[in-house]
């Protein structure tokens, strides 16, 4: 097969007065995804993509407006990563970066590639990452949690819940439908914890919608 070598390229950069740096990257077929960099004292994350647009309909997300336009290979994947931390002078100091797969995408449905790029990242050949600092954020498929807890190498795993009821989960991420909070919640119960490891729920808290003393 043929083979692209290089980096994404920058078509335009935003940075917000907190020091957060918002990166619109384009791809080889003039594509774009987005890259963030955040930076914290001690550390530094850098949210990356997994695919261009994405297939998942959650409500208080603007990706959801795409729809999928396709996966992202393992390179561009690791090229956002090389991007961002190459423009900030961040690859000598990879003891304090973060990565997270929570930009564009849901990354459980680019699974393979989404490994593949794990195992990059954190080859010591490659960008030496420790599996500890990558974390991938999904809305809940659960056959494919299934199958990332069998992957030797994997990042750890974030759960984007967002809701307190099975509803009102489906009413926000329709996904429920298919993947049912229950049945979710069981599935994290029986996953395959490594010793250093723990589960993150992730809620997004929206006005008047998810946020009662109830919820």
């Amino acid at each position: 097969g043929s083979h692209t070598v290089g980096l994404p390229r920058l078509a335009r950069r935003y940075e917000s007065s907190d020091g957060t740096k918002r990166y619109l990257l384009e791809l080889e077929d003039h594509r774009t995804i987005e890259a963030v960099l955040m930076p914290e004292p001690g550390r530094d994350t850098i949210c990356i993509s997994t695919q261009v647009g994405c297939p998942v309909d959650c409500k208080f997300c603007m990706t959801a407006l795409m729809g999928l336009e396709r996966n992202l290979t393992a390179g561009e994947i690791v090229g956002q990563v090389l991007f961002v931390a190459r423009e900030n002078g961040l690859l000598e100091q990879s003891a304090r970066l973060n990565i997270v797969m929570m930009g564009m995408g849901e990354p459980l449905l680019n699974l393979p590639n989404v490994i593949k790029a794990t195992r990059l990242l954190t080859d010591a050949q490659g960008v030496g990452l420790s599996p500890r600092r990558i974390t991938l954020s999904t809305s809940g498929i659960i056959p494919k949690i299934v199958e990332l807890g069998c992957e030797p190498v994997r990042p750890k795993l974030a759960i984007s819940l967002n809701a307190s009821t099975e509803e009102q989960r489906q009413e926000l991420m329709p996904i429920t439908r298919k993947y049912h909070l229950a049945d979710l919640i069981a599935t994290c119960k029986q996953y395959p914890l490594r010793p250093w490891e723990k589960l993150t729920f992730e809620y997004a808290l929206l006005k008047g919608v998810n946020d009662s003393d109830a919820d």
